[in-house]
Protein backbone atom coordinates (compact mmCIF):
# COMPACT_ATOMS: atom_id res chain seq x y z
CA UNK A 1 0.00 0.00 0.00
CA UNK A 2 2.91 2.34 0.61
CA UNK A 3 3.87 2.14 -3.05
CA UNK A 4 0.29 2.97 -4.03
CA UNK A 5 0.30 6.13 -1.89
CA UNK A 6 3.69 7.16 -3.28
CA UNK A 7 2.29 6.95 -6.81
CA UNK A 8 -0.88 8.82 -5.87
CA UNK A 9 1.14 11.56 -4.14
CA UNK A 10 3.38 11.92 -7.19
CA UNK A 11 0.45 12.10 -9.61
CA UNK A 12 -1.40 14.63 -7.47
CA UNK A 13 1.78 16.72 -7.25
CA UNK A 14 2.32 16.60 -11.01
CA UNK A 15 -1.25 17.70 -11.70
CA UNK A 16 -1.07 20.49 -9.11
CA UNK A 17 2.30 21.50 -10.56
CA UNK A 18 0.70 21.82 -13.99
CA UNK A 19 -1.91 24.15 -12.49
CA UNK A 20 0.82 26.11 -10.71
CA UNK A 21 2.35 26.90 -14.09
CA UNK A 22 -0.92 28.66 -14.93
CA UNK A 23 -0.83 30.49 -11.60
CA UNK A 24 2.79 31.56 -12.07
CA UNK A 25 2.06 32.96 -15.53
CA UNK A 26 -1.35 34.56 -14.98
CA UNK A 27 -1.45 35.89 -11.42
CA UNK A 28 1.24 38.59 -11.96
CA UNK A 29 -0.58 39.62 -15.14
CA UNK A 30 -3.93 39.81 -13.32
CA UNK A 31 -5.47 37.26 -15.68
CA UNK A 32 -8.19 34.73 -14.91
CA UNK A 33 -7.01 31.30 -13.82
CA UNK A 34 -9.99 29.70 -15.54
CA UNK A 35 -10.46 31.42 -18.90
CA UNK A 36 -9.15 31.08 -21.47
CA UNK A 37 -7.99 27.48 -21.21
CA UNK A 38 -4.37 26.41 -21.51
CA UNK A 39 -2.85 27.77 -24.70
CA UNK A 40 0.50 28.39 -26.35
CA UNK A 41 1.84 31.81 -25.25
CA UNK A 42 3.41 32.28 -28.70
CA UNK A 43 0.62 31.46 -31.15
CA UNK A 44 -2.37 31.29 -28.81
CA UNK A 45 -3.44 27.82 -29.99
CA UNK A 46 -5.40 25.82 -27.43
CA UNK A 47 -3.39 22.98 -25.93
CA UNK A 48 -4.98 19.59 -26.54
CA UNK A 49 -5.65 17.42 -23.51
CA UNK A 50 -3.09 14.83 -24.61
CA UNK A 51 -0.49 17.59 -24.92
CA UNK A 52 -1.19 18.75 -21.38
CA UNK A 53 0.01 15.68 -19.49
CA UNK A 54 2.52 16.84 -16.85
CA UNK A 55 6.18 16.32 -17.82
CA UNK A 56 5.38 13.55 -20.32
CA UNK A 57 3.82 15.82 -22.96
CA UNK A 58 6.75 18.23 -22.84
CA UNK A 59 9.16 15.33 -23.38
CA UNK A 60 7.10 13.81 -26.21
CA UNK A 61 6.81 17.17 -27.96
CA UNK A 62 10.53 17.80 -27.36
CA UNK A 63 9.76 21.10 -25.70
CA UNK A 64 7.95 22.60 -28.70
CA UNK A 65 4.40 23.70 -29.48
CA UNK A 66 2.60 21.20 -31.72
CA UNK A 67 0.98 24.00 -33.76
CA UNK A 68 3.67 26.63 -34.28
CA UNK A 69 6.82 24.79 -33.25
CA UNK A 70 7.95 27.54 -30.87
CA UNK A 71 10.06 26.55 -27.89
CA UNK A 72 8.28 25.76 -24.61
CA UNK A 73 10.41 26.58 -21.59
CA UNK A 74 11.82 23.75 -19.50
CA UNK A 75 10.36 25.71 -16.58
CA UNK A 76 7.00 23.98 -17.12
CA UNK A 77 8.09 20.36 -16.52
CA UNK A 78 10.50 21.58 -13.84
CA UNK A 79 7.69 23.14 -11.79
CA UNK A 80 5.62 19.98 -12.24
CA UNK A 81 8.50 17.70 -11.22
CA UNK A 82 9.44 19.81 -8.18
CA UNK A 83 5.85 19.79 -6.96
CA UNK A 84 5.47 16.05 -7.56
CA UNK A 85 8.63 15.15 -5.65
CA UNK A 86 7.77 17.54 -2.80
CA UNK A 87 4.30 15.98 -2.48
CA UNK A 88 5.86 12.51 -2.19
CA UNK A 89 8.27 13.74 0.48
CA UNK A 90 5.35 15.32 2.34
CA UNK A 91 3.54 11.97 2.31
CA UNK A 92 6.65 10.29 3.71
CA UNK A 93 6.71 12.92 6.46
CA UNK A 94 3.01 12.95 7.42
CA UNK A 95 1.46 9.78 6.03
CA UNK A 96 -2.28 9.59 5.43
CA UNK A 97 -3.40 12.43 7.68
CA UNK A 98 -5.10 15.81 7.53
CA UNK A 99 -1.71 17.42 8.07
CA UNK A 100 -0.70 16.07 4.66
CA UNK A 101 -3.36 18.18 2.93
CA UNK A 102 -2.17 21.29 4.76
CA UNK A 103 1.43 20.50 3.77
CA UNK A 104 0.44 20.00 0.12
CA UNK A 105 -1.45 23.29 0.11
CA UNK A 106 1.48 25.10 1.71
CA UNK A 107 4.08 23.58 -0.62
CA UNK A 108 2.02 24.44 -3.70
CA UNK A 109 1.69 28.05 -2.56
CA UNK A 110 5.41 28.28 -1.84
CA UNK A 111 6.32 26.96 -5.31
CA UNK A 112 4.04 29.52 -6.97
CA UNK A 113 5.33 32.42 -4.87
CA UNK A 114 8.98 31.46 -5.42
CA UNK A 115 8.74 31.52 -9.21
CA UNK A 116 6.54 34.62 -9.35
CA UNK A 117 8.92 36.57 -7.15
CA UNK A 118 11.89 35.33 -9.15
CA UNK A 119 10.28 36.52 -12.40
CA UNK A 120 8.63 39.76 -11.31
CA UNK A 121 10.06 40.73 -7.89
CA UNK A 122 6.59 40.60 -6.35
CA UNK A 123 4.95 38.34 -3.79
CA UNK A 124 1.24 38.26 -4.72
CA UNK A 125 -1.09 39.37 -1.96
CA UNK A 126 -3.89 37.29 -3.48
CA UNK A 127 -1.87 34.16 -2.66
CA UNK A 128 -0.21 34.85 0.69
CA UNK A 129 -3.03 36.64 2.56
CA UNK A 130 -5.73 34.02 1.84
CA UNK A 131 -3.04 31.43 2.50
CA UNK A 132 -2.38 32.96 5.92
CA UNK A 133 -6.06 32.77 6.89
CA UNK A 134 -6.52 29.24 5.56
CA UNK A 135 -3.24 28.06 7.07
CA UNK A 136 -3.97 29.53 10.49
CA UNK A 137 -7.51 28.12 10.61
CA UNK A 138 -6.29 24.69 9.50
CA UNK A 139 -3.38 24.65 11.95
CA UNK A 140 -5.58 25.63 14.90
CA UNK A 141 -8.26 23.12 13.87
CA UNK A 142 -5.70 20.31 13.78
CA UNK A 143 -3.87 21.40 16.94
CA UNK A 144 -6.38 23.37 19.04
CA UNK A 145 -4.26 23.09 22.21
CA UNK A 146 -1.42 24.90 20.45
CA UNK A 147 -3.46 27.67 18.84
CA UNK A 148 -1.23 30.28 20.43
CA UNK A 149 1.90 28.70 18.90
CA UNK A 150 0.65 29.23 15.35
CA UNK A 151 -0.71 32.69 16.10
CA UNK A 152 2.56 33.68 17.73
CA UNK A 153 4.54 32.11 14.89
CA UNK A 154 2.63 34.12 12.32
CA UNK A 155 2.71 37.44 14.15
CA UNK A 156 6.28 36.92 15.33
CA UNK A 157 7.64 36.12 11.87
CA UNK A 158 5.75 39.07 10.40
CA UNK A 159 7.06 41.41 13.11
CA UNK A 160 10.62 40.17 12.56
CA UNK A 161 10.46 40.85 8.84
CA UNK A 162 8.83 44.23 9.47
CA UNK A 163 11.68 45.18 11.82
CA UNK A 164 14.20 44.17 9.17
CA UNK A 165 12.35 46.27 6.60
CA UNK A 166 12.59 49.28 8.92
CA UNK A 167 16.28 48.74 9.68
CA UNK A 168 17.38 47.58 6.23
CA UNK A 169 15.82 50.08 3.83
CA UNK A 170 15.14 48.43 0.49
CA UNK A 171 16.22 45.02 1.75
CA UNK A 172 12.77 43.67 2.59
CA UNK A 173 9.43 44.62 1.12
CA UNK A 174 5.78 44.38 2.16
CA UNK A 175 5.47 41.12 0.26
CA UNK A 176 8.19 39.50 2.39
CA UNK A 177 6.34 40.57 5.54
CA UNK A 178 3.04 39.13 4.33
CA UNK A 179 4.78 35.93 3.28
CA UNK A 180 6.29 35.60 6.77
CA UNK A 181 2.78 35.80 8.24
CA UNK A 182 1.77 32.89 5.99
CA UNK A 183 4.86 30.88 6.93
CA UNK A 184 4.28 31.26 10.67
CA UNK A 185 0.59 30.42 10.40
CA UNK A 186 1.42 26.98 9.00
CA UNK A 187 4.82 26.24 10.53
CA UNK A 188 4.28 27.56 14.05
CA UNK A 189 7.54 27.33 16.00
CA UNK A 190 9.32 25.81 13.01
CA UNK A 191 9.10 29.16 11.23
CA UNK A 192 12.37 29.98 13.02
CA UNK A 193 14.06 27.21 11.04
CA UNK A 194 12.46 28.39 7.81
CA UNK A 195 13.78 31.92 8.30
CA UNK A 196 17.21 30.59 9.27
CA UNK A 197 17.44 28.49 6.10
CA UNK A 198 16.17 31.39 4.00
CA UNK A 199 18.85 33.78 5.23
CA UNK A 200 21.59 31.15 4.95
CA UNK A 201 20.75 30.21 1.35
CA UNK A 202 19.99 33.81 0.40
CA UNK A 203 23.30 34.96 1.86
CA UNK A 204 25.27 32.23 0.09
CA UNK A 205 23.69 32.90 -3.29
CA UNK A 206 23.86 36.67 -2.88
CA UNK A 207 27.51 36.47 -1.87
CA UNK A 208 28.30 34.29 -4.88
CA UNK A 209 26.55 36.71 -7.27
CA UNK A 210 28.46 39.68 -5.86
CA UNK A 211 31.83 37.91 -5.85
CA UNK A 212 31.30 36.66 -9.40
CA UNK A 213 30.28 40.21 -10.40
CA UNK A 214 26.94 39.05 -11.75
CA UNK A 215 25.34 41.74 -9.65
CA UNK A 216 26.41 44.53 -7.32
CA UNK A 217 25.62 45.14 -3.67
CA UNK A 218 23.05 47.72 -4.74
CA UNK A 219 21.10 45.33 -6.98
CA UNK A 220 17.89 43.95 -5.55
CA UNK A 221 17.58 40.18 -5.30
CA UNK A 222 14.16 38.55 -4.83
CA UNK A 223 14.02 36.99 -1.36
CA UNK A 224 10.77 35.10 -1.88
CA UNK A 225 12.44 32.02 -3.41
CA UNK A 226 14.66 31.64 -0.34
CA UNK A 227 11.73 32.10 2.05
CA UNK A 228 9.88 29.45 0.05
CA UNK A 229 12.84 27.06 0.08
CA UNK A 230 13.31 27.51 3.82
CA UNK A 231 9.58 26.95 4.37
CA UNK A 232 9.48 23.73 2.37
CA UNK A 233 12.54 22.40 4.21
CA UNK A 234 10.94 23.30 7.53
CA UNK A 235 7.62 21.63 6.75
CA UNK A 236 9.31 18.47 5.47
CA UNK A 237 12.13 18.11 7.97
CA UNK A 238 11.71 20.81 10.62
CA UNK A 239 10.84 18.44 13.43
CA UNK A 240 13.75 16.13 12.62
CA UNK A 241 16.27 18.95 12.28
CA UNK A 242 15.15 20.74 15.45
CA UNK A 243 15.22 17.46 17.37
CA UNK A 244 18.74 16.72 16.13
CA UNK A 245 19.87 20.22 17.11
CA UNK A 246 18.41 19.97 20.62
CA UNK A 247 19.92 16.49 20.99
CA UNK A 248 23.37 18.06 20.77
CA UNK A 249 22.73 19.72 24.15
CA UNK A 250 21.56 16.56 25.89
Amino acid sequence: MQGYFYVVSLLVGLVIGSFLNVVIWRVPRHESLVRPGSHCPACGAAIRWHDNIPVASWLLLRGCCRDCGSHISVRYPLVEAITGVAFVLAFIRFGVAWELLVAWFFIAAMVAVAFIDYDHMIIPTRIVLPGTVIGLVASIALHPQQWWVYLAGSLGAGAFMFALAMIWSGGMGPGDIRMALFMGAVLGKYVILALFFAFVFGGLVGGYLVLSERCSRKDKIPFGPYLALGSVLAVLAGQTLLGAYLHLYH
